[in-house]
């Protein structure tokens, strides 16, 4: 058993689709207020919708990090929105992975036509030099995307060497 603990803390790369819903509905709920000034109380309704409506849809999570934590042979997926909000959503025993290789890797393979449930936890962007895309098959049944540094990979490995690769 590994004593190994190791954090990971990266920002997902904004939707510019999202910036767009919610600055339309923010603009669509100052026309609303306006509307019902000058023409009928009955636009108000509209004010509200949109106000709660971007609020829900795009301020709420504007802004959504990442944070793996490892320790032990298990991994800890929190997703934090807006830099407050915490939400733990995935933790995985790294005994039962399968293989964790880059996303680019020609170990995968043989996984690749699998029909798997695929969760995406990784940044939406392209490997650098700090951070490369990793792909873990886990217990036959799920595809799961990360985002990890060498730190990370490097802990991860030292748990289960036989299962990472690293290219």
């Amino acid at each position: 058993m590994t004593n190994s603990y190791q954090e990971f803390l990266i920002a997902q790369k904004q939707n510019p689709l999202n910036k767009v819903l919610g600055f339309t509905l923010v603009g669509l709920a100052v026309l609303s207020v306006v509307s019902a000034l000058f023409v009928s109380l009955f636009f108000f309704i509209g004010t509200v919708a949109c106000a709660v409506l971007s609020y829900v849809l795009y301020f709420r999570k504007t802004v959504v990090e990442f944070e793996y934590t490892y320790m032990d042979k298990e991994l800890r997926v929190d997703r934090i929105y807006n830099q407050s909000k915490r939400k733990q959503v995935d933790v995985f025993d790294l005994n039962k992975a399968e293989i964790v290789a880059p996303e680019k890797s020609y170990h995968l393979d043989n996984y690749s036509k699998r029909d798997v449930q695929v969760s995406d936890y990784s940044t939406d962007e392209e490997d650098t030099e700090e951070i490369k895309n990793y792909v873990m098959y886990y217990e036959g049944k799920r595809k799961i995307l990360f985002s990890f540094n060498q730190d990370m990979i490097e802990a991860i490995r030292t748990g289960i060497p036989g299962k990472v690769k690293l290219q």
